[in-house]
């Protein structure tokens, strides 16, 4: 059966705070859920993901600004859910804080907070705009759902001031990968961002998480796991490799030792080290109270602590989802994609390019039409929502 997204589904992600030692691809970020909003007035079909963080904003000011997405879209806008890991407690700086929340913490925040978000969104009943002039009747008022919420970390009184929009409310995504994110994915998202070096690591999590989600009684068919790659397409492999080599160039040894520096809040002094220096070398393993979100990243080192550099280990960190089966030609990295996705590996992909629009154009027009050939990729939408696209019900 075919992927149920490839290439049709824009992912915004985002961050709250920078310094002059950021990432460049930081610096000069605008707020995905305005994007979205504008992107969905001047496209008809892509959907539009947009991050936003539960720890960092308000579940009635989120839910109206992203259902207001969704209504200029048509339905077309799902929600990214983050909890947001913060460097140095930057982002708590920004928000009137002096120390970011814990990891589980955090958490149990983010689960209050998609309840509230779907509890609002859920405000209207079915049916309750008949929009009848013969009676005068615009609503049935016996249909307004009143949350009263009352919990841990939120009071909302509701209801919201936004009927549903026409796949009733925005898609929801989650990508954490620690056992909190992945019980926070299993019970609310349809949609999950995964990141694993080969197929059988990324077919256990797919099995795992699909039976988290039916014991949270949900159908784990309405539950689809992406695998975020960075496919790098030339017309041969040594072509290929060599665009690689130019990439990891760019990379310069100060961006990595002082992203570390920073990643691990000065207890390990990488000053005295280099790039090529290797993860069991460098000290860092032997950190008593590793951060959560680095034990998350954890597998995609695994029984390799002695071959992975800090180069690699930062690329890791920063989110370059390269791997060998999707470097080469058209054709391997078509192959590649059929072979995770046949095997149980992932329902679709996540693409990261390195370059922009040059590795899109050349994905698109080099490896899509392999891959619909194949039967694996549409050559055409299934509906006008992005809850459509995947075949999911519009629930209200």
């Amino acid at each position: 059966m075919p992927c149920p997204e490839l290439i049709r589904t824009t992912f915004l992600g985002d961050s709250l705070a920078i310094d002059e030692t950021s990432n460049p691809g930081i610096l000069n970020r605008f707020d995905p859920v305005g994007l979205v909003t504008a992107l969905g007035a001047v496209t008809s079909q892509i959907g539009l993901i947009a991050t936003s963080s539960t720890s960092y904003d308000e579940p009635f000011n989120f839910a109206r600004a992203a259902l207001t997405a969704d209504h200029i879209s048509g339905g077309r806008v799902g929600w990214n859910i983050v909890t947001t890991r913060d460097l140095s407690n930057s982002t708590a700086a920004n928000f009137g804080g002096t120390d970011h929340l814990d990891h589980g913490l955090r958490y149990r925040r983010a689960e209050e907070f998609v309840q509230v978000v779907r509890g609002l969104w859920d405000s209207w009943a079915p049916g309750s705009f008949p929009y009848d002039k013969a009676s005068g009747l615009f609503f049935d008022r016996n249909k307004l759902r009143k949350l009263a919420h009352t919990g841990e970390f939120f009071r909302v009184a509701g209801p919201l001031n936004i009927a549903p929009s026409p796949q009733h409310s925005p898609l929801l995504a989650q990508a954490g990968s620690s056992i909190p994110g992945q019980r926070l994915g299993a019970r609310f998202a349809n949609a999950i961002f995964a990141s694993h070096r080969d197929i059988p690591e990324a077919a256990t999590f797919r099995t795992a998480i699909r039976s988290q989600a039916a014991a949270f009684g949900r159908n784990p068919d309405e539950l689809f796991i992406y695998q975020a790659i960075s496919p790098v397409v030339a017309d041969s492999e040594e072509e290929a490799l060599e665009r690689v080599r130019e990439l990891d160039a760019l990379i310069t040894e100060e961006q990595v030792l002082d992203f570390l520096q920073k990643y691990f809040g000065g207890l390990v002094d990488f000053s005295a080290l280099s790039e090529d220096t290797s993860v069991s070398q460098s000290g860092i393993l032997g950190i008593s109270d590793l951060r959560s979100d680095f034990r998350a990243s954890g597998e995609q080192i695994r029984g390799r602590e002695n071959e992975v550099s800090l180069k690699e280990l930062y690329s890791i960190l920063t989110g370059d989802k390269r791997n060998n089966d999707f470097v080469g030609t058209p054709e391997k990295v078509a192959d590649s994609l059929a072979r995770w996705h046949s095997s149980g590996a992932a329902d679709g992909f996540n693409l990261m390019f390195s370059l922009l629009p040059q590795d899109l154009e050349l994905f698109t027009s080099k490896v899509i039409p392999l891959l619909q050939e194949r039967g694996l990729a549409r050559t055409e939408y299934s509906g006008n929502t992005l809850k459509s696209h995947l075949g999911l019900p519009v629930q209200g």
